[in-house]
């Protein structure tokens, strides 16, 4: 009982103990080792969860779990000229072609291998366009503009067989192609379009849609026409119309008098060759314009958006009837009927936002609503639009994308999530980042989502910018957010054929540039046993092994070949003794003081080279460089000319290098003293490091990234702590990371400046330490110093930055710490 009795009073003791007279006896620790929950803006600072930050720019939280990394710079992918990038496309074809599509100024660019090519010309300036691929045809829109229509068709050689005129590749959704045929019945040197009618046996079609303008060639006078539209079930015949030659392309564009130059039978052939002279033209046979003009006017609507559901494109965002929602005719993207559209909401003062397929069904979104638009039904006189199921609209028609968990989109009060049933509202945390986004500019708002990640690009208000500069991004994943300062007019996704599946986005400078964002950098190691041994020696070798090797100075034989190898050194060596007379300065580890290693030709597919970086230990007596060579083949590769050695392993420039699909490394190494050598070793998971760009060339050379966390009280409230260390758990190859602390009073404001280029095991200093890629920094702060203050305070917070074109990441930030009394 008496040993009872005393154990309670010894431990209620230990409870009444003060806290302080504990806290001089050890050192505390405070570990901030997840940044997982990203921005949170709107949290007062001093509620800030440790793994969220009150502020940050360029950083990314999933990088690796927990970690905070800097994003890495843009590239650019090309230039399609001046204007900013107001619609992009990536179009891919069955026959396993591709190419990129662009809206910037009049103009539709495309990108025929690198070069910047107009396709469409004279088109309404500046305006936003949307595009998608259907039936093989990549279709864009703008509700400005009639809708364009591209089949990937490139020649444009002028008076020659199978092309069309430089700048006109595009017709309008509705119309045939036009391109030159051989032959001479039309005439020479003149401009033409051409439109098509349609007949059932009772009534006719007619769509005002043209053919792309074409100039015929001073030898080659005939057109052949592709695409020819077809029209819906029943049509027995379609006819088709073109202009009589006109002298420029203004003139045949204001041209409105067509005339019958072909009737096709069927409703099934969509080509046409016309041999029809301007003088039978003008006879203007049976039936004429004016004849199937009188019937029912079929022609694509013009809209600002544009979605494939159930076979059929439909059309919405018409500037003259908002509410309206049309469509074509059963898998024809060609053939509108006028009947076949309906109005949602009509008169309610709001207009059609986005029109999304959402698991089958069309999600309708209005300024105030969202709705279903059920198109399921037999006949097109069974579909209907149901009630409202949400009654917070999307603000920002560009806003709106589909995502595994709904269609994300833009309110003024924040991003929502409509999941098919109901709105959920997604943005708290970052309500100032949506309060910046400038009210002027919310109809070039942009929203995007690739990979488990949402990006909203918008105009700044607080910055005062007129155009998108920033960037906030949404990871599904971590349900956090970052901001990034990039200027985005348009996204695509890159992830169809042979595509890496990276994200592409369009300028909104006037720069007319198409960036490819990170998973398009490309990196090669040279890390492993077995990849030095894939290559070839010449006086060196690798030791160690697999997953620690060592490039040296070495004897590259075995014994079973060493006679082999020493004649081709000095062919009077036959035997052992020989070695001594021909070769004095060998010794029994290497034959001399020089030697390389060739590496296998590696299929790199690089757009641009970048830096190359590797590993040394010279030991004072030597010297290790790096060369490469290229070819579009391994064989042309393997027979290329070695460009100049570098010598920098902390990343020498390799920019101005050509770059290609093939590349070989060659390491040298020599010694001033034949009994050391240096080394080759492996160290942040490689020996050897090439970093290029999958796409494009560099564009941002320099990013400025930087976090801020919220005031800490390492989890004791009232009390002062004393910093003792601060340890940071890190990766980075070059530039220097600064982390600010500072303490509420303000009489603490400490920069640690973190040089990322160190290599731990070359380091002088015991700041720097680190194992297996990850790095150590330490920083213990001087007692008493006469010119940095002791790191006294209750309540603390970190002010990271980096400023270059390096990237970085943070693992771990530990703080060792002891309390000095209690407020």
């Amino acid at each position: 009982m008496k040993k009872i009795l005393l154990k309670f009073l010894l431990s209620v003791l230990i409870v009444f103990v003060p806290l302080s007279a504990m806290a001089e006896d050890q050192d505390r620790f405070y570990v901030i080792n997840s940044f997982e929950k990203g921005l949170n803006s709107k949290i007062s600072p001093f509620l800030t969860p440790k793994n969220q930050v009150n502020d940050c720019e360029n950083v990314r939280f999933n990088s690796s779990f927990g970690a905070i990394a800097k994003r890495d710079p843009m590239v650019s992918y090309l230039d399609f000229g001046t204007g900013a990038v107001r619609g992009l496309h990536r179009y891919y074809k069955a026959d396993g072609t591709s190419t990129t599509i662009v809206a910037i100024g009049t103009n539709l660019v495309a990108d025929f291998s690198g070069t910047a090519t107009t396709i469409k010309s004279g088109l309404t300036d500046g305006k936003r366009w949307s595009f998608l691929t259907f039936k093989d045809i990549a279709i864009g829109t703008n509700g400005y503009d009639q809708p364009q229509k591209y089949d990937g068709h490139t020649a444009t050689t002028a008076n020659t067989d199978a092309t069309r005129t430089a700048g006109e590749l595009c017709a309008e959704l509705g119309a045939p192609f036009a391109e030159l045929n051989t032959g001479t019945n039309l005439d020479a040197s003149s401009w033409y379009q051409y439109k098509v009618a349609f007949y059932d046996g009772s009534t006719y079609d007619y769509s005002a849609a043209r053919s792309n303008p074409i100039l015929t060639g001073a030898d080659v006078h005939d057109i052949s026409l592709t695409d020819i539209p077809i029209g819906p079930t029943g049509t027995t015949h379609r006819y088709i119309y073109r202009t009589l030659g006109n002298a420029s392309e203004a003139a045949v564009i204001a041209d409105t008098t067509f005339y019958l130059v072909g009737t096709l039978s069927d409703n099934t052939t969509t080509t046409f060759n016309d041999t029809v002279a301007d003088g039978t033209a003008d006879d203007d046979s049976a039936p004429t314009w004016a004849t199937v003009s009188a019937g029912t006017n079929v022609t694509p609507p013009k809209g600002t958006i544009a979605e494939i559901n159930n076979e059929r494109i439909f059309i919405s965002g018409n500037t003259t009837y908002p509410s309206d929602i049309y469509w074509s005719d059963d898998g024809n993207p060609d053939h509108f009927l006028p009947s076949d559209f309906i109005v949602v909401r009509e008169d309610d003062g709001d207009k059609i936002t986005f029109l999304k397929t959402q698991l089958g069904v069309l999600s309708v979104g209005k300024t105030n609503t969202i709705q279903r638009f059920y198109t399921d039904g037999s006949s097109t006189t069974d579909w209907y639009v149901s009630a409202p199921m949400s009654f917070v609209g999307c603000h920002a028609t560009y806003s709106a994308a589909n995502t595994p968990l709904g269609i994300v989109y833009l309110n003024r009060a924040g991003l929502y999530i409509f999941n098919g049933q109901s709105s959920h509202f997604i943005s708290d945390a970052v309500t100032p980042e949506i309060q910046d986004i400038s009210e002027t500019t919310l109809e070039s708002v942009v929203g995007f989502y690739n990979k488990n990640e949402y990006h909203l690009s918008y105009a700044s208000k607080n910055s005062g910018s007129t155009i998108n500069n920033r960037v906030l991004v949404y990871d599904f994943v971590r349900d956090a957010y970052s901001i990034d300062t990039k200027n985005i007019d348009s996204f695509a996704s890159f992830e169809g054929g042979t595509d890496s599946g990276a994200i592409y986005a369009g300028s909104s400078t006037n720069d007319g540039y198409v960036f490819a964002f990170t998973s398009s950098k490309g990196n090669l190691f040279v890390r492993t046993l077995s990849d030095f041994t894939a290559g070839t020696f010449d006086d060196t070798y690798v030791f160690g092994d697999e997953k620690d090797p060592s490039l040296e100075l070495a004897w590259d034989c075995t014994i079973d070949g060493w006679l082999t190898e020493l004649q081709t050194k000095n062919a009077s060596i036959a035997s052992i003794d020989d070695i001594v007379v021909y070769l004095p300065d060998a010794i029994i580890d290497r034959p001399d003081t020089s030697g390389t290693w060739t590496s296998p030709a590696y299929e790199i597919k690089a757009a641009k080279l970048d830096k190359i970086y590797w590993n040394e230990n010279l030991g004072g007596i030597g010297d290790a460089t790096l060369q490469v060579r290229l070819g579009a083949t391994s064989s042309t590769c393997e027979a290329a000319s070695w460009e100049t050695a570098v010598t920098n392993p902390n990343g020498s420039d390799l920019s101005s290098i050509t770059a290609n699909d093939f590349i070989q490394l060659k390491a040298n190494l020599s010694s001033t003293n034949i009994l050391y050598t240096p080394k080759i070793y492996r160290s942040n998971s490689y020996n050897i490091r090439l970093v290029y760009d999958k796409v494009g060339s560099a564009y941002e050379t320099t990013v400025s990234a930087f976090l801020k966390t919220g005031w800490m009280d390492f989890g004791i409230p009232g009390y002062k702590k004393i910093i003792k260390r601060i340890k940071v758990f890190y990766e980075g190859t070059a530039g220097t990371l600064n982390i600010n602390i500072k303490n509420e009073e303000g009489d603490v404001d400490v920069d640690i400046p973190v040089d990322l280029s160190i290599a731990p095991e070359l380091s002088v200093s015991d700041e720097y330490t680190g194992e297996g890629g990850v790095k150590l920094y330490s920083y213990e702060p001087p007692i008493n110093s006469t010119t940095i203050p002791s790191m006294i305070g209750q309540l603390w917070q970190f002010y990271i930055t980096e400023n270059s074109a390096n990237t970085w990441l943070i693992h771990r930030i530990e703080i060792i710490y002891g309390l000095e009394e209690r407020y």
